[in-house]
C-alpha cells in the first residue's frame, strides 16, 4: 500500500469513529487538494471507479425507491449509475472544482460532516471513495434506507474501511444495530449497510 493511501485510511478511520476531530482547516485543505486534481480526475480514474459501484448496485439489493444523496460525488463519475436506481440524486462534494465539472442535475458544495439536508430525507446514501461521517449519514437516512459504500481499489483505496468498522460506526451513530452485505468486485470492494 502506498504511504499516502495508508495515511488517508487512517484519516478515514478517525473521521468515521471520531468525527469531532474534523476541523475547518482540515476541510479547507482537503477541498484545495481535490480542487487541484479536478481537471485530471476523470482521465486518471474514469475507468476503474464505476465497475465496483455497478457491481454493488447489481448484487447488493433489494433497494428502496426514492431519493439518493451521493457524498464525495466529485466530477460525477458515479452519479449516472446511482440515478439508474434512485431519483432524484443530490451530488454533494466539498470541492467546488470537482462539482463544477459534474453533470449532476442537483448538486451542492457542502462539508459531509454538516450536510445542509433535513432529517430522514434520503432513501439511499452512496459514498464512493469518500469519508464517512456516520452521524450525518444516519441523520439524513429515512427508515429503511441503505448506505452503499464503494472502494474502487479495495484495501488499497485511500478511504477504505473494513465492513466491521462501518457497522460499528453506523451502530454507534444511529443507536441501533446495522448489518452489511459485502463483496469484492474487479479490483475493489463494496458494502451495502442497513439498520436492523
Amino acid at each position: 500500500m502506498r504511504a499516502e493511501a495508508a495515511q488517508s485510511q487512517e484519516r478515514a478511520r478517525r473521521l468515521a469513529l471520531e468525527p469531532g476531530t474534523w476541523s475547518r482547516d482540515e476541510a479547507a485543505g482537503m477541498a484545495a487538494e481535490f480542487d487541484a486534481m479536478a481537471a485530471s480526475w476523470e482521465g486518471d480514474r474514469g475507468g476503474y471507479r464505476p465497475p465496483v459501484l455497478a457491481d454493488a448496485l447489481a448484487r447488493g439489493g433489494p433497494f428502496p425507491a426514492g431519493r439518493a444523496v451521493e457524498i464525495a460525488s466529485g466530477t460525477g463519475l458515479l452519479t449516472e449509475l446511482i440515478a439508474a436506481h434512485w431519483q432524484p440524486v443530490l451530488a454533494v462534494d466539498l470541492s467546488r472544482g470537482m462539482l463544477a465539472r459534474s453533470p449532476a442535475r442537483h448538486r451542492v458544495q457542502a462539508d459531509a460532516s454538516r450536510l445542509p439536508l433535513p432529517d430522514g430525507c434520503a432513501n439511499a446514501v452512496v459514498i464512493g471513495d469518500g469519508p464517512l461521517f456516520a452521524g450525518e449519514v444516519a441523520r439524513v437516512m429515512a427508515d429503511g434506507a441503505v448506505l452503499v459504500w464503494s472502494n474502487a481499489l479495495g484495501t488499497g483505496a485511500p478511504f477504505h474501511l473494513r465492513a466491521e468498522l462501518l457497522i460499528d460506526a453506523m451502530t454507534a451513530a444511529a443507536g441501533r444495530a446495522w448489518d452489511a452485505t459485502t463483496s469484492e468486485a474487479y479490483w475493489g470492494s463494496w458494502a451495502v449497510l442497513r439498520a436492523r
